[in-house]
């Protein structure tokens, strides 16, 4: 048995972060129901009046590319999409009644949607104070930027990170796609798993605010408690050298390389160099590496362009000194260390075909999760919603499909 059976998720989420956690739970047994709009469609199902090939298997759309889309079915396995007009009465009745027999709820929009729809924990609880709500807004549901949308790499940014990223005299940048979406994922399926804890020793559910920007500056900690700027000085360290991604045989081709002591240096420079090397005056010490880091990564990046980044990091981690190959997506999809840990499986979807799909990095004797289904069709769920889990009459399913309030394919132009 799955640890988190019979639990139910209702998501009002869109994107990463919000699937992410509900993407962690139903890994671990919950029945989630990830709620979508027939007017304003999930953006990482990519329904746009061009959509970009890169994001379809055989970059081809096909005839439903809600469906296909790569960035929605990597989040979103094990899980039934429900996808419902909440501003139609019949539709939000839909929604109304699936959280009274739901769990947990969760939404990652902006601060008042709850609110304005009805389904605020204060109005839900008091029928319902079992459910757990979380939110998640950006910079938290109250204070002066709480109406502020973000995005991933804005959330980076106000969190302080992106001012330590960059070159010396460049501009900052971003760690990559988002990064802070499923970091904020991570932090609310925590913070959840805690709350059903909480709920089975008390009996009580609870209200919890995931606010993103402040669960990102947990990454710049000892910065903020020192409060000191820390210039960017691309990926050297201080208290490291050499530190740095150095060029390897063919295009774009990097492996990472670090010498954490003398002694690292010692096993390193005599790799890279020989006896010569590791008696050069001007790299004994890390204060005379520091001095002179230029010409050092010039030495190194000398020896590492002429072979495979592989090779380089095998052999270097085989002697004792930190490396890796930069990996690409391509690389990792054939990973023997992926492979072996048992991190990919392979899933069938109707629409989208037969692919490996990520899991996730939890492994556990006792409470093991599992991928058991592809990503959900655009309103796959309505029908089981209806009648298996509310138990509808087929009198009422009749008015409620007339009315217009479910659907399974996006209005045009949405």
């Amino acid at each position: 048995m799955l640890p988190l059976e019979g639990i139910r998720v209702v998501e009002l989420t869109t994107a990463w972060a919000g699937p992410m956690a509900g993407r962690i739970l139903s890994w671990f047994g919950a029945e989630s129901f990830h709620i979508e709009s027939p007017t304003r469609t999930n953006t990482w199902r990519s329904n746009r009046d061009r959509p970009n090939p890169v994001t379809y298997p055989d970059l081809d759309p096909g005839a439903r590319p809600w469906d296909r889309c790569f960035t929605f079915n990597s989040q979103n396995l094990n899980k039934r999409s429900l996808v419902v007009d909440l501003k139609n009465p019949m539709g939000f009745s839909v929604v109304r009644r699936l959280v009274a027999q739901s769990d947990v709820l969760i939404c990652n929009f902006r601060p008042g949607l709850l609110e304005r729809l009805g389904l605020d924990h204060a109005t839900l609880s008091k029928d319902h104070p079992g459910l757990i709500v979380i939110e998640m807004p950006a910079y938290g549901l109250t204070g002066p930027d709480a109406g502020f949308a973000a995005l991933g790499p804005t959330m980076e940014m106000a969190a302080g990170m992106s001012a330590m990223i960059g070159y010396p005299g460049g501009q900052p940048t971003v760690t990559g796609p988002s990064y802070m979406d499923p970091i904020g994922g991570f932090n609310a399926a925590a913070a959840l798993l805690t709350a059903l804890h909480h709920r089975d020793r008390t009996g009580q559910g609870q209200h919890i605010e995931m606010a993103q920007v402040e669960g990102a500056m947990q990454f710049i900690g000892p910065e903020l408690i020192e409060g000191a700027d820390v210039p960017p000085d691309g990926n050297r360290r201080a208290d490291i050298a050499p530190h740095n991604a150095y060029p390897a045989l063919g295009d774009d081709s990097w492996v990472a390389i670090a010498a954490r002591s003398d002694a690292e240096w010692s096993v390193l420079s005599n790799a890279v160099g020989g006896k010569q090397l590791v008696q050069d005056p001007r790299f004994v010490t890390l204060a005379a590496r520091k001095a002179n880091e230029d010409a050092l990564d010039d030495l190194i990046a000398a020896w590492t362009r002429l072979q495979d980044r592989h090779a380089i990091a095998s052999h270097l981690q085989d002697i004792g000194v930190a490396a890796s190959a930069v990996e690409t997506a391509p690389d990792l999809a054939r990973s023997d260390y992926l492979r072996a840990r048992g991190f990919f499986t392979t899933l069938d979807h109707p629409v989208a075909g037969r692919h490996d799909h990520p899991g996730l990095p939890f492994h556990s004797d006792i409470a093991q999760g599992s991928a058991r289904t592809a990503s959900p069709g655009f309103g796959e769920g309505n029908d089981y919603v209806l009648r298996d889990v509310l138990a509808l009459s087929e009198a009422e399913i009749a008015q409620i499909m007339a009315s217009g309030a479910l659907a399974d394919t996006p209005e045009p132009g949405t």
